[in-house]
């Protein structure tokens, strides 16, 4: 996946269930509005169904239960359930706005339900072992993201080694499985190891409340996709909403990764269009500190100093003082312009 900017994936998640299939589409072509308008580059969707995703009877979910939210994981997971035919009606409004469409998959049945309509496939943390899905992911021949939440080395090498035996383009995201997640759980140092031992784009999955602080550390370490979760208003009912970026914090947060890779620049270290004139005159070179003649003996502290030279001619580089100290004036030099040649 060859990227020349940061990826930014806006995460709507579930956020889009409301009411009835008609109101969820409407919300849903709200969401895919603000993503537009943020400057992100995709927004992101999540395909599932329930029975493919947890047993039966799999209970409660405490973490679920701090917001408030007490129904049964596989009842939530059968409201929240995206039907396979809004897939192809949010594809086409996202070609409308002009933003990348994408859904994360759950089930061998998601991926072929959404793989006319995405150019990047995702896996999600809690997948990163389903080996059938990634089989079914990997077969479809396009770029794969793999989210690495609650994963070891060991389950990292697992899914790397097998999209490299299926030849797959894909890249690894850093991501704590926790919502929200503490700025200081992020653990961003992982990003740049991420791809240096899997010699991969690295990224962050950042599940964090802030908009700025994981973001742009992230690309500060070298990520090249940031997904955020994000939302219509964060008081709305839903798992999803209490940790998800509001419109003007997505909008901020698009605005701080693009300053930041402004920021970062490039690693040529030369002088810069903006700095030649301050080079030029403030930089320090030899100087003439009286009217020097031809010929005349070029000592430094009688004829001549390492000065800044403001507007007036400038002299050699100070590294050349041991080379000029004795040599003749070639030239007539007034006081205060710079040497630059001798004999």
């Amino acid at each position: 996946m060859n990227l020349d900017k940061v990826l930014i994936i806006a995460e709507a998640g579930s956020n889009w269930k409301c009411g009835t299939i008609e109101e969820d589409f409407k919300q849903s072509k709200k969401l895919i509005d603000v993503a537009k308008e943020s400057g992100a580059d995709v927004v992101k969707f999540q395909t599932y169904k329930p029975e493919t995703v947890y047993v039966k009877d799999a209970g409660n979910s405490d973490y679920l239960s701090k917001y408030g939210i007490e129904d049964k994981i596989n009842d939530i997971f059968e409201h929240l359930s995206m039907p396979y035919e809004l897939i192809p009606k949010l594809s086409e409004y996202c070609k409308e706005k002009n933003i990348m469409f994408m859904s994360t998959p759950f089930s061998v049945q998601d991926v072929d339900a959404v793989d006319p309509f995405v150019e990047i496939h995702k896996v999600a943390s809690f997948e990163i072992n389903h080996v059938r899905l990634l089989e079914q992911i990997f077969r479809k021949r396009k770029p794969v993201i793999i989210s690495t939440g609650a994963s070891t080395y060991e389950e990292i090498d697992f899914v790397v080694n097998m999209a490299k035996k299926n030849n797959a383009e894909f890249s690894l995201l850093q991501c704590t499985s926790k919502y929200p997640c503490d700025i200081s759980e992020l653990n961003l140092g992982i990003i740049p190891k991420l791809s240096k031992k899997y010699n991969v784009i690295s990224g962050l999955s950042d599940h964090s409340v802030d908009p700025i602080i994981g973001p742009v550390v992230a690309v500060s370490l070298g990520a090249k996709i940031i997904e955020k979760h994000f939302t219509l208003k964060r008081t709305l009912p839903g798992p999803d909403h209490p940790f998800a970026l509001e419109p003007s914090e997505l909008k901020s947060m698009v605005k701080a990764i693009r300053n930041t890779e402004k920021a970062i620049g490039s690693d040529k270290k030369i002088v810069f269009p903006v700095e030649e004139d301050l080079h030029r005159f403030a930089k320090r070179s030899i100087q003439a500190i009286i009217d020097i003649k031809k010929g005349d003996i070029l000592v430094e502290g009688k004829n001549f100093e390492v000065l800044r030279p403001g507007n007036k001619t400038r002299g050699l580089e100070p590294r050349f003082l041991d080379k000029i100290e004795g040599k003749k004036s070639s030239a007539d030099i007034l006081a205060g312009d710079g040497i630059t040649s001798y004999e």
